[in-house]
C-alpha cells in the first residue's frame, strides 16, 4: 500500500465509519514494515486484517471469492491498492456486499498509471467507469480519479449500503474528494507524471531495488 493513503484514511476516520472495519488485501510486504499500518490509523475501532496468506498484520484468513464472514455483519471494508491482484473482482465485490451491514461502507484504491507489482500477481488497471461498474449493485456508488486526466495515477471509488443517508454519503464522497485535491501526490507520483516511461521504469526499478536492500 502506497503511504499517500494515509492521508486518505485519515479523512475517512474523520467520518466516523461503521465497525467493524475490516481490511482486506492486509498483509504487510517484507519492505512495508517500517511503515506506519492502517491498524494504528485505526486505532480505538473494532478493526481486522483480512487476507489470503498468513504473515504480519493479517488476523484472519479469508478468500474474497468466498469469504467466510455472515451475511449483514461488516461495517467498514477496506480495499486498498488490493482489487488489481484479484482475480475476479466482480465475484470479490459481490461477496463484500454480501458482507456488508445495510448503512454500511466499502473503500477501495487502485492503481491506473503505475509499474507491474506482482503480489503474487497483477492482473488489472481500472478507471473510474471500470470502478463504478464493479460497484453497479450499489444503492450508493462514486468513483473519482487522481493525478493527470489522461494518466491517472489513482483511481478511488466508494460504495454504500440501501440503509446509509445521504448527509453521511456526502461526508465520505467530500473527504475522497478533499483527498484528491490536497493529498494524492507524493513524489513517486509525480515521477510518474513527468518522465517517459523509460526513465520512470529505471527509477522505480531502482527504488525497488534499494527498498529490498534495506
Amino acid at each position: 500500500m502506497r503511504t499517500i493513503l494515509f492521508d486518505l484514511l485519515d479523512r475517512i476516520v474523520s467520518t466516523s465509519p461503521p465497525e467493524p472495519v475490516i481490511e482486506f488485501g492486509a498483509l504487510r510486504a517484507p519492505t512495508q514494515t517500517h511503515l506506519p499500518s492502517v491498524r494504528s490509523v485505526f486505532a480505538g475501532f473494532q478493526y481486522s486484517g483480512a487476507d489470503m496468506t498468513p504473515g504480519v498484520g493479517v488476523d484472519q484468513l479469508q478468500d474474497l471469492r468466498q469469504i467466510g464472514i455472515r451475511d449483514s455483519s461488516i461495517g467498514t471494508v477496506l480495499l486498498l491498492d488490493t482489487m488489481e491482484h484479484v482475480e475476479d473482482p466482480r465475484a470479490a465485490i459481490a461477496e463484500l456486499r454480501r458482507c456488508m451491514k445495510p448503512y454500511g461502507i466499502l473503500l477501495l484504491t487502485s492503481h491506473f498509471y503505475f509499474p507491474k507489482h506482482a503480489y503474487p500477481y497483477d492482473y488489472w488497471r481500472f478507471t473510474s467507469d471500470g470502478i463504478l461498474a464493479l460497484l453497479k449493485d450499489f444503492p450508493h456508488r462514486y468513483a473519482a480519479e487522481g493525478g493527470l486526466r489522461l494518466f491517472p495515477h489513482t483511481v478511488v471509488g466508494l460504495g454504500g449500503g440501501g440503509e446509509l443517508d445521504d448527509a453521511t454519503w456526502e461526508r465520505y464522497v467530500k473527504a475522497v474528494d478533499d483527498w484528491l485535491k490536497r493529498g494524492a501526490t507524493s513524489w513517486k507520483e509525480r515521477m510518474l507524471n513527468l518522465f517517459p516511461p523509460v526513465l520512470a521504469q529505471m527509477s522505480y526499478e531502482r527504488y525497488a531495488r534499494m527498498e529490498r536492500s534495506q
